[in-house]
């Protein structure tokens, strides 16, 4: 069984030369010492200048930065093999020099990335990446014929990504790697990097230590807290949110209702009605969340019901009897499926043609559909495509529909139709007997004859049958700042994340996080006026390396895993009794891709981990937990260590340090653990919650090696 990850304090060494200062790390074998000193040569590289006023976010891509002279001659044309590097932050002078730390409580370092790249550029990316935790805008790309190495277990010669303990844990964590295990790159030349910072420095107060600055009032930050509540990036009422939610009927877990007013308002969507009675309470017989309950008879209207239950039935997934529903619209369009068959009774004009068409907002979608005409002939067809200039009729289908009647009265015509269920070619819309929100577009023409339309628009058709109907929310929900709210919780055993409601999943619940810390933005109420004044300072690399040696030097690829599984974020609520702790969990379904060329997995046993180290935040972090997810097994356990205010460096009080598990050959290092490439594992995250938490984090940052 692999050995769990407690921390082990032990003696630091009292004289440590590392940049700052001794370090330690979560799994120490209880035979031998292993040493976190740095012994390597190294090199230094500073970030370009970071200016911030009070409450702003920094968080940009920065101008490539070369590396010094004398490492891109070294190894020009040869590979270097990173051992570990140290960060900070620090104020320099007209001339450079360093003048000290900036304290973590002025400008909090809510996450980093960066790169050191060979024969490399970057590239910005058309959408945000959430495969690699925060979301990353910018990748690196070799340049095509570029590569001279022809070690295949250099994995990745032209660019090492640099991640690990990245946010405001970042100067007290190790970062440093067993002997005979380095990241690898061919002809370094550039480092490339993207900070977020928040500056959180009180320009009001000129004492020692820690003192809050104004807050926005969606701050959860207690009056005493030892940190600033913008480093949990509170919406404030600068950002302009909109909500344009999409509903659906579904089965078994998906993307719920986030509340009872959300609930009400998706089933009078749905149902194209007002009169709908809205409910909240407690069925054991109802599944959890929103449901549809119908009505008792025909005429009755159908209630919303939001059920509050811990757990509850499973959602229906086929009405015995059949489902229907009714489209007001241009087109008014009844639709009954049952076992037998399914009857379409459509009304418009009777004296133009007009048209639905099934499962589709818009006719580049090209999709099924039934139009009426004048003379009473029906037609079937697999709709073309339409723009401004170009009306395309498509294409003619085989009739399967029936007219059972064609009726015309107070000029409106009246056509009932019936069908079978599975449609008669795949382009034929098939009906099945659950309940669904089916998408519709209908038009009304000008004349007798298939021309242009007169009048045209989307709609919805809601079929239900006699049993409640679980409703859901569907994926573009809203925007903040104009740009979309990424709907990325997963259902379990991915996440328990949707399972719980959590605030975050929604846009309309989101009360903090990434979505409101964009590059620029000021955290303050819009009635708060941000208090002058701008800080200026620099982040700090200090890069360990050796001459890469092939027969000795093994290649350490990004393993990368969510405990909020591509949420990349997730709000920590307020408990409501003791005790205050807060879980989340997840689950990979197979093996956790790493950074590792298929063929190259194809051709190896497995991995072993080498390090690992998580992220989260300040100030709620219990721990992180990481197990095989076939054993059971405990792979590494992360506890933070919290600064204690003794003034001295980096001992801010409250805030946080975690140090990670090592493993390796070494004295004082416990043996990897061994994994294949499809071994599942699962995260169990834990936070205090005696007040809530927004933006909170719980990623493992790992580095493996091939098992060959």
């Amino acid at each position: 069984m692999a050995a769990a990850c407690g921390l082990l304090l032990g003696a630091l060494a009292a004289a440590s030369t590392n940049m700052n200062g001794a370090y330690v790390f979560g799994n120490p074998s209880r035979t031998g010492t292993y040493s976190t000193e740095y012994t390597d040569e190294s090199f230094t590289v500073y970030s370009e200048k970071i200016a911030t006023q009070y409450s702003q976010t920094y968080w940009i891509m920065q101008p490539k930065i070369p590396l010094p002279e004398d490492v891109v001659a070294k190894f020009n044309n040869s590979v270097i093999a990173v051992t570990g590097y140290e960060v900070d932050q620090v104020f320099r002078d007209v001339d450079g020099k360093e003048t000290g730390s900036v304290p973590i409580y002025w400008a909090y370092n809510h996450h980093y990335v960066a790169w050191i790249n060979g024969r490399a550029d970057m590239v910005k990316l058309d959408k945000p990446d959430y495969s690699t935790g925060h979301p990353r805008y910018w990748k690196a790309v070799e340049r095509e014929g570029t590569r001279l190495t022809t070690n295949p277990k250099i994995l990745s010669p032209a660019s090492a990504f640099i991640s690990e303990g990245n946010g405001g844990e970042f100067r007290k964590s190790y970062h440093g790697y067993p002997r005979g295990y380095a990241q690898l790159i061919e002809s370094p030349q550039v480092f490339a990097f993207t900070p977020m910072q928040i500056d959180t420095r009180n320009r009001e107060y000129n004492g020692t230590g820690f003192k809050a600055g104004p807050l926005p009032k969606v701050s959860s930050a207690p009056a005493d807290a030892q940190y600033s509540g913008l480093i949990e990036c509170p919406c404030s009422t600068r950002r302009k949110r909109e909500i344009v939610r999409t509903f659906a009927l579904c089965e078994g877990a998906a993307q719920a209702a986030a509340n009872a007013d959300v609930c009400y308002e998706g089933v009078a969507s749905v149902l194209n009605a007002t009169g709908t009675v809205n409910a909240t309470g407690i069925r054991a017989d109802l599944p959890r969340g929103c449901s549809i309950v119908p009505g008792a008879t025909a005429s009755a209207p159908a209630t919303a019901y939001f059920n509050t239950a811990p757990s509850g039935a499973a959602c229906p997934t086929a009405s015995a009897g059949g489902v229907e529903g009714t489209m007001h619209n241009l087109v008014r369009l009844h639709v009954a499926v049952n076992a037998t068959g399914v009857t379409i009774t459509a009304t418009g004009p009777a004296d133009v043609w007009f048209a639905a068409g099934f499962n589709a907002q818009a006719m580049a979608e090209t999709p099924y559909a039934i139009l009426m005409f004048p003379d009473g002939s029906v037609q079937e067809r697999k709709l073309g495509t339409q723009s401004e200039d170009h009306h395309d009729p498509g294409t003619q289908l085989a009739a399967q529909v029936l007219v059972a009647s064609n009726t015309v009265a107070a000029g409106l015509r009246t056509v009932v139709m019936t069908r079978a269920l599975a449609g008669k070619t795949a382009d034929h819309f098939t009906f099945t007997g659950k309940p669904a929100v089916l998408p519709m577009i209908n038009a009304v023409g000008a004349g007798a004859t298939l021309e242009y339309h007169k009048v045209k628009g989307p709609a919805t058709l809601t079929l239900l049958g006699s049993k409640p109907a679980c409703l859901c929310v569907g994926k573009e929900q809203g925007k903040i700042d104009g740009q979309a709210f990424p709907m990325n919780c997963n259902p379990e055993p991915q996440s328990d994340l949707l399972q719980q409601h959590n605030p975050s999943c929604f846009p309309d619940t989101y009360r903090g996080g990434l979505q409101c810390c964009k590059h620029g933005n000021f955290l303050l109420d819009a009635d708060q006026e941000v208090p002058p004044g701008v800080m200026e300072y620099y982040m700090k690399f200090k890069f360990y390396y050796q001459p890469y040696d092939a027969s000795y030097h093994q290649d350490l690829p990004r393993w990368y895993f969510q405990t909020e599984n591509s949420h990349t974020e997730y709000d920590v609520p307020a408990c409501t009794g003791e005790p205050c702790v807060h879980s989340i969990t997840a689950r990979t379904i197979g093996g956790l891709q790493a950074a590792v060329p298929a063929d190259v997995q194809k051709a190896s046993k497995g991995y072993k981990f080498i390090y690992c180290g998580g992220h989260c935040h300040t100030p709620s972090c219990l721990s992180l937990e990481l197990y095989n997810g076939e054993t059971g097994n405990l792979i590494c356990r992360q506890e933070p260590v919290f600064g204690k205010g003794t003034g001295d460096r980096f001992e801010e009080p409250g805030y946080v340090a975690l140090p990670p598990c090592l493993w390796g050959d070494e004295p004082g290092l416990l043996p990897p653990p061994v994994l294949s490439w499809d071994t599942p594992v699962m995260s169990i995250k834990r936070n205090n919650n005696t007040v809530g938490h927004t933006g909170e984090m719980a990623s493992w940052q790992c580095r493996i090696a091939v098992v060959y």
